[in-house]
């Protein structure tokens, strides 16, 4: 798992490209965590994601439910789209998922 950040001010931005499984998710969360140290407003760039599991998707859960912090996951790629219908979990986890017409 790579993971991107860049922060101005209250507000973080992470990028994150490979897997978001088991064997990666203890470097997410301790990635996640020195960025919620230090900003209120985070942004979750998922558009690199190749695959994710169930532990992956734990820490998706995980990270939004911290208090006193506006967390946004974006450009959910389709590895994380199926896992998330397969969960029902689109609507707990609250962010928009906007999916092309183009799409299956």
């Amino acid at each position: 798992m790579i993971i991107e950040t860049t922060s101005r001010e209250n507000t973080a931005r992470m990028s994150m490209a490979g897997e978001l499984t088991i064997y990666t998710v203890a470097a997410s969360k301790a990635k996640l965590a020195a960025v919620m140290n230090n900003a209120s407003d985070i942004e979750i760039d998922l558009s690199g994601v190749t695959e994710m599991d169930t532990a992956g998707l734990q820490w998706m859960l995980i990270a939004k439910r911290h208090p006193g912090k506006r967390l946004r996951f974006v450009n959910h790629p389709p590895a994380v789209l199926r896992l998330l219908d397969l969960a029902n979990l689109g609507g707990v986890l609250g962010d928009p998922l906007i999916i092309s017409a183009t799409e299956h």
